[in-house]
């Protein structure tokens, strides 16, 4: 099982948006949006063995699972649709409750911090996505990794002081988007697991 965390800094903390303007009024829904589509979706399918969170503000958790997910289209606007329906299912929660609002997609109140401990006691290992790690290529990974990374903004101090325990991993020397990381650690884990290349 590989695993995503993508802390959103921007995106709302309920569904009272418009899926017309998801760079705007949306605060860059879209961002998690392209996450979404390139953690699950490959040609004709999906992939079962992957789960992506997003921490959203660091107040509220979203999560995607592949094995159970139904209804994740290509379309950013379908996405946002179900990204919705999980805010607004949120806004009848007490913290530390946990709820389905559609297949495969639950919802809760719930820090960074939290969620991390929460994923942590459940077995998954963080690695931070960072420029300044260690290359992926070659780099040793633990058997359940949950890659950590950014949206368009950087991470805030405050971030960085809760993450900088965990290992560092590099996927070059550009910065990228958080869409197109993701996509990379799809390819180099399918390489390695394939027997392609050397983990």
């Amino acid at each position: 099982m590989r695993a995503f965390l993508v802390v959103s800094h921007t995106a709302p903390l309920s569904g009272d948006f418009s899926l017309s303007d998801l760079p705007g009024g949306a605060g860059r829904l879209d961002v998690l949006c392209r996450c979404a589509t390139e953690a699950f979706l490959v040609s004709h399918g999906i992939r079962k063995d992957v789960r992506l969170f997003f921490s959203i503000q660091g107040r509220l958790s979203i999560e995607l699972a592949g094995e159970n997910l139904r209804h994740l289209n290509p379309d950013e606007r379908s996405t946002a649709a179900l990204l919705r329906r999980a805010l607004s299912r949120a806004q009848a929660l007490t913290p530390g409750e946990r709820a389905q609002s559609t297949p495969g997609i639950w919802v809760s109140w719930e820090s960074l911090a939290g969620l991390l401990a929460r994923l942590q006691g459940g077995g998954y290992q963080p690695v931070l996505l960072e420029e300044d790690g260690r290359w992926l290529r070659g780099a040793p990974l633990p058997d359940q990794p949950l890659f950590i990374l950014s949206d368009h903004q950087d991470f805030t101090p405050s971030e960085l002081e809760l993450l900088a325990p965990f290992p560092k991993i590099s996927l070059g020397p550009r910065a990228l988007h958080g869409h197109q990381c993701i996509t990379l650690v799809h390819n180099e884990l399918d390489l390695r697991e394939a027997g392609w290349i050397a983990g």
